[in-house]
């Protein structure tokens, strides 16, 4: 699965499935991602590469439902879409014309996004929490450290409890910088949304029966 996307949906949604917290500062969002039962937004995705100093930029929009619903859709330079359902996990190219599909139990079976979105961690638990040099951001630095995260920066509306923006460093100290825009909590989302059938002709990849 593209570790882009996923390290980018790892911390978004930890902070709507289970925001606890003991830090003052975030508290704001146990009242907003923390209880609401769908988010929505439109993001503006810099991808900044150590090596070559290259930069990517990609623009999208993603959708998430409780309790493991995920559509999280890249537009722009390419389309890209990845489905989370109660089936299985989708990952589909649409330039590559190949479609990967992955069973539910990844979630299961490693440190990425969906871990989170079956509710199994919080801030505090899986997380060093910092401030930053100005109100309303701060560090996180996971007690696990991974190949995709080892630390984040969020910048957060500590009034309405709203993610601006969150940078994540990789063990190769590439850079992953997110815009969140318009977000929105509780708009009423059809699971149909999060259905998916591969297109015909595509590739399908199936890690399900490996």
């Amino acid at each position: 699965m593209n570790r882009i996307i996923t390290a980018s949906l790892l911390m978004f949604c930890l902070f709507f499935v289970n925001a606890e917290t003991a830090n003052a500062g975030l508290e704001s969002l146990t009242k907003s991602y923390g209880k609401a039962q769908t988010v929505t937004a439109d993001f503006v995705q810099t991808l900044i590469h150590k090596d070559s100093g290259g930069k990517d930029v990609r623009t999208g929009n993603f959708v998430i439902k409780r309790p493991q619903l995920v559509r999280w859709v890249t537009n722009k330079p390419f389309n890209e879409l990845l489905i989370v359902n109660r089936d299985a996990v989708w990952n589909y190219l649409e330039d590559e014309e190949v479609v990967y599909k992955y069973p539910r139990e990844l979630a299961d079976e490693s440190q990425n996004a969906l871990r989170f979105l079956l509710g199994d961690a919080n801030v505090d638990n899986d997380f060093y929490v910092e401030d930053g040099e100005t109100k309303g951001n701060y560090l996180l630095f996971p007690k696990e450290p991974t190949a995709n995260l080892t630390e984040a920066k969020i910048w957060i509306n500590e009034e309405s409890g709203i993610i601006s923006r969150l940078r994540i460093v990789d063990f190769y100290g590439n850079i992953n910088d997110i815009t969140f825009k318009n977000v929105q909590f509780d708009k009423p989302v059809d699971d149909l949304v999060f259905n998916f059938t591969p297109p015909v002709g595509v590739d399908v990849e199936d890690n399900t029966k490996k």
